[in-house]
């Protein structure tokens, strides 16, 4: 292996294992080379970097690399973050990605960008596992294992995809195989709308008796959860983002470990290509 080759592998294991230091390094890139890395390097790879990166930076590599690239990176963030992002993309590139993500996230992130940026349903996470009230709880289970969101709460939805009831992990975890979830289903205390602003949200009484509760559309359609923790951050990093710095590039930077990740970095940046038109870069999902 030639050491260019040997650089290139460091460098994509640097990213997995590393992804959120990555982020905050390439964040004092110039966008058209954090574009070209996107771009060049898997998108497997690189996706969990872009989890990372301020939206703003997220949303240039959206709107720098090819449409099918751009629709796998998408795909492959948590629909939370996915949303914000897209909220910064040009219009005429987030209708081609959304229109290119044909499933249920795409569906979700829909609705979640039909609300202002400030209510509780632009900050929803919606990667929560949904069932009927038929499927068994053997079935259930296997579709936990499976599953990349959370699943500590489990949603019931009807075929309007309203949610009737939901289910607590562990009880699903004890029951017997045959038992159909929906015995094992508990009252949900309480819907958010997802239009609410976030100041309003964290007044609602529901809050006394629950750390999370369910986000609905305003004709009831299931969006996702929303834990008062997470609200409460929401409103607090409103809050002090209109008066709090950002941290400056040298405190990000300091020490050696910093400076041998910023040579890393940089060895795999300079084998990269000169920047190249879109047509001229192949496609390599």
């Amino acid at each position: 292996m030639s050491a260019a080759n040997q650089l290139d592998v460091l460098t994509q294991e640097f990213m997995r294992s590393h992804p959120e230091d990555v982020a905050r390094l390439l964040e004092i890139r110039a966008s058209a080379e954090v574009v070209a890395l996107m771009q060049e390097l898997p998108a497997r790879i690189t996706a969990p970097v872009l989890q990372y990166m301020r939206p703003s930076l997220a949303a240039a590599v959206l709107n720098g690399v090819d449409r099918n690239r751009g629709a796998v990176l998408l795909a492959l963030l948590e629909t939370s973050v996915a949303a914000r992002v897209l909220r910064q993309v040009s219009e005429p590139r987030r209708i081609a990605l959304l229109a290119a993500l044909r499933t249920s996230k795409g569906v979700a992130l829909r609705l979640i960008l039909a609300v202002p940026d400030n209510s509780i349903g632009a900050w929803v996470d919606a990667d929560v596992l949904t069932l009927t009230g038929e499927v068994t709880a053997a079935v259930a289970r296997e579709r936990v294992a499976v599953a990349a969101g959370n699943s500590e709460r489990i949603v019931l939805l009807d075929e309007h995809r309203r949610p009737t009831a939901w289910i607590a992990l562990h009880e699903l975890l004890r029951a017997a195989p045959a038992t159909p979830v929906a015995n094992l289903a508990v009252p949900i205390p309480a819907l958010l709308m997802a239009a609410t602003p976030v100041a309003a949200g964290l007044l609602h009484p529901a809050w006394r008796s629950s750390s999370v509760l369910p986000v609905t559309t305003r004709f009831g359609t299931f969006i996702g959860l929303m834990r008062h923790e997470r609200l409460q951050q929401v409103y607090e990093m409103d809050q002090a983002s209109r008066g709090t710095a950002t941290p400056s590039v040298g405190t990000v930077l300091a020490g050696g470990y910093w400076q041998c990740v910023t040579g890393v970095l940089r060895g795999g940046l300079s084998l990269l290509p000169p920047a190249r038109t879109l047509a001229e870069i192949p496609d390599e999902r």
